[in-house]
């Protein structure tokens, strides 16, 4: 009864671990790995947060760049850890953005498509592409996309 309890408590901090995306070889006592889970809770709150209130930020533009009918451009480099999700809202009426540019861009900053999607709203085109980094050691250089993709839709 106590092995089985013990085993089951080490089964749930295993997944804990790959949760965290602790590699097998990092043994971490059981109060430090505690401890990495919270700080990580707090930390993707904290994204959370931040980007729940960059969401509102676009949207607040959004509405008003549409009641204005002026141009309207608006990119959006996030990035965490290892992985980076750009937002690009570009009104259709007045320029036209080849996907496959706007891929290439991301790929040139070190980082590898894993999905994208892009929809139409209006006059607007709303694109949402998700990558992780090419090289983790590397990382990908987030600025120096969106520099290029502002440079791009400008």
């Amino acid at each position: 009864m106590e092995k089985q309890r013990r085993d089951q408590m080490k089964d749930l901090y295993s997944k804990l671990a790959s949760l965290l995306r602790l590699q097998s070889y990092e043994r971490i006592p059981l109060p430090g790995l505690l401890e990495k889970a919270t700080d990580s809770i707090k930390q993707w709150k904290e994204t959370v947060d931040r980007l729940t209130a960059r969401k509102k930020e676009l949207e607040n533009e959004l509405r008003g760049a549409m009641s204005q009918e002026i141009n309207l451009h608006v990119v959006q480099v996030s990035e965490m850890d290892s992985n980076l999700e750009v937002n690009l809202i570009i009104r259709t009426s007045n320029k036209k953005i080849e996907l496959r540019r706007v891929l290439s861009i991301i790929e040139q900053g070190g980082a590898e498509i894993i999905n994208y999607s892009l929809s139409c709203v209006g006059q607007n085109t709303h694109y949402t592409i998700h990558a992780q980094a090419l090289y983790s050691r590397f990382g990908i250089d987030s600025s120096l996309i969106e520099y290029n993709l502002k440079q791009l839709v400008s």
